[in-house]
């Protein structure tokens, strides 16, 4: 027998509660108390299990599935035991001897009678592993596919969606970094850097942004406590180059703003370059707006930000109610429409997203969600004024698609696609670099996308319309 290693045991209770509360595994595993009493090696092993668990359990389940009689009566705790360990055989290619060993103690640990049934299935699961990753079980005119989406853990539906959107290269490479760690990025506040022990710059001339910190040393930034005391931010580099690209002279109208991390960027910037004007952020959720407004005054960045609560398909009505309270302009020079996604660009932070996913809502239901969005807030754009419509999707349907059908609505008929790297911010001296780094990333139609792949940074889409004056 074998002793239980505590990172697995910790994963799983952290996987078995985030279940119970329907709530995110990271945040459940790191808000443990025995998560921050682990080492290093250890905690990074017990994220790792927790979230490539989270991230693959359709696979796993399916595997599961097989070797058990009942499946619907499987204790909780029991499957999710399994779910681990299988995990470990399948995705991290562990020496079935070690998997089977820790998997049957962990089952073990919560269920003693199970451990014979664990013992019997996980050890048909070592011997199932390659061919169910060949996908020997399904027809030769479908292995191809199915052995792709069962390589990524992905549902087979959203690998075939990422390979259209795509193209069979970049879904590969995006799917090859997939149960990879995603790189740190921070964006600094720059009345900070006078109280700050860091030795971080807070905004380096030479960066690819102003702002931007990242590599192996932001990762001080967390054990610094910057972030507790709005210091920084915690935001994707891409996320902050649309967040930058929104910044510009004059009144400012965020859509779906939520907890707040874009405003915090483009307030930062906005201090940087002296552009101070009105900004009203807007979400649909009550709770998120306060989130944003209480960092933004620890922060001491949220002079001229107005918080609001309304719906981004009816912000004619929000902002009706919120002039009433105080002195709002006509019109926008700048709207940002951060809308609702799938967060398909964000699945390496996010692990929860592939099997939570609907595909109905994928191709239906969220592009006329972000249409809708996006033509409601085209009528709060200034003529001359920029129109700057975001996703964290790398999907065409929420990302191209929804261009193309706003350029052909009636609210649409008044704009021009223009690329993002000729936002006025870029025109400055410090963003010149990011300007370059946004061409690399652009269509013929001057939108913005970049793809997640192995060490890169998340996949985001932004484009950027001009109202015809």
């Amino acid at each position: 027998m074998s002793k239980l290693a505590p990172a697995r045991k910790l994963a799983c209770t952290a996987l078995v509660e985030a279940g119970r509360q329907d709530s995110y595994v990271r945040e459940v595993l790191e808000a443990a108390d025995a998560f921050r009493a682990l080492d290093e090696r250890d905690a990074g092993l017990a994220l790792r299990l927790a979230l490539g668990t989270t991230a693959t359990v359709g696979c796993l389940d399916e595997l599961i599935d097989r070797f058990v009689t009942r499946p619907g009566r499987l204790d909780a705790r029991v499957r999710m035991a399994l779910r681990l360990a299988a995990f470990e055989l399948v995705y991290l290619n562990r020496a079935p001897a070690v998997a089977v060993s820790q998997g049957v103690e962990l089952v073990r640990s919560s269920a003693r009678s199970a451990a014979g049934l664990a013992n019997a299935v996980l050890r048909k699961m070592a011997e199932a592993r390659e061919g169910y990753l060949a996908a020997c079980d399904v027809p030769p005119d479908q292995r191809e596919q199915v052995a792709q989406a069962r390589a990524a853990g992905l549902p087979v539906w959203l690998d075939a969606a990422l390979e259209r959107s795509l193209g069979t290269e970049a879904a590969r490479a995006l799917e090859a970094g997939e149960l990879e760690p995603a790189p740190l990025a921070f964006h600094g506040n720059p009345l900070a850097a006078a109280r700050e022990s860091t030795s971080l710059p807070l905004a380096a001339p030479d960066t690819l942004l102003p702002g931007l910190m990242q590599g192996p040393d932001a990762r001080h930034l967390i054990s610094s406590g910057a972030l507790t005391r709005a210091g920084a931010v915690a935001s994707d580099l891409n996320a902050q180059l649309v967040a930058t690209a929104a910044t510009a002279p004059g009144a400012l109208l965020e859509v779906g703003a939520g907890r707040g991390t874009k405003t915090f960027v483009i307030a930062a910037q906005e201090e940087r370059l002296g552009w101070h004007g009105e900004h009203v952020a807007v979400d649909l959720s009550p709770r998120k707006g306060e989130l944003n407004r209480a960092r933004l005054h620890a922060a001491g960045l949220d002079a001229g930000i107005i918080i609001a609560t309304g719906d981004g398909t009816q912000l004619g009505r929000a902002l009706q109610t919120l002039d009433q309270q105080a002195d709002l302009p006509v019109l926008f020079d700048t709207v940002l429409v951060d809308a609702p996604c799938s967060g398909t660009g964000t699945m390496r932070r996010h692990p929860e997203i592939p099997w939570r996913l609907d595909k109905e809502d994928v191709e239906r239901a969220l592009p006329a969600l972000q249409l809708a969005m996006l033509e409601e807030a085209a009528r709060q754009v200034k003529p001359a004024g920029q129109l700057l419509y975001a996703t964290c999707s790398v999907l065409r349907s929420e990302n191209h698609d929804v261009v193309d059908a706003f350029l052909s609505s009636e609210a649409g008929r008044e704009f021009t696609c223009v690329p993002v790297s000729s936002a006025p911010v870029f025109d400055h001296e410090g963003c010149r670099a990011a300007a370059a780094y946004l061409r690399e990333h652009e269509n013929a139609q001057g939108c913005f996308q970049t793809v997640p792949t192995l060490g890169t940074f998340d996949g985001h889409f932004c484009a950027r319309f001009v109202r015809r004056a």
